[in-house]
């Protein structure tokens, strides 16, 4: 079964459902499809950008609806 990748621009919640992402974009390298994704009003001082497996991201976030 293929996994169906994260939209470019889609908008993603945690598991909290506190934060929002979105998606900046996936890209295959060596094989693995990873997903590069930004964390929406972080502040200053936290990490606002990401990257995991898209694995990992579908597991760890749920999509919010257009």
């Amino acid at each position: 079964m293929k996994t169906l990748l994260p939209k470019d621009g889609s908008k993603w919640t945690g598991t909290t459902g506190h934060d929002q992402f979105h998606v900046l974009h996936t890209v295959e390298i060596d094989g693995n499809t990873w997903v590069h994704y930004i964390k929406e009003n972080a502040k200053e001082n936290e990490h606002r950008e990401y990257s995991c497996y898209v694995d990992s991201f579908l597991a760890m976030f749920r999509a919010v609806p257009e």
